[in-house]
């Protein structure tokens, strides 16, 4: 583990996750977040809103009917076409990516 390198971006490398889709997952955390603050709405804490957000995230991908765009890393012929990690594994990754980011 390098010294020098966040502890969130350490287990993103260890698990084979792309660093840039914890970025884009907090990111739009906090566009929610801001959209409900600034319209009086009750914002979800991280974790219920995680869950909401999975559960659009996988009707999308159940309604794509054709094949990835070429060069795309998931394909038919990928060993494993499952999530990298788990979504508790996930949602721990994004809580400590925001503590250290001190985006949370």
């Amino acid at each position: 583990m390098n010294q020098n390198v966040p502890a969130w971006r350490n287990r993103c490398i260890e698990l084979g996750l792309d660093p840039q889709e914890l970025k884009s997952v907090s990111s739009r955390y906090d566009m929610y977040k801001k959209f409900t603050d600034d319209n009086g709405g009750n914002t979800l804490p991280l974790p219920r809103w995680y869950k909401w957000y999975r559960v659009e995230k996988l009707s999308e991908g159940h309604a794509m009917l054709s094949p990835p765009v070429s060069g795309c890393s998931v394909g038919p012929d990928t060993e494993s076409q499952g999530p990298v990690i788990s979504e508790p594994d996930f949602l721990a990754l994004l809580q400590l990516y925001r503590l250290e980011t001190e985006a949370g």
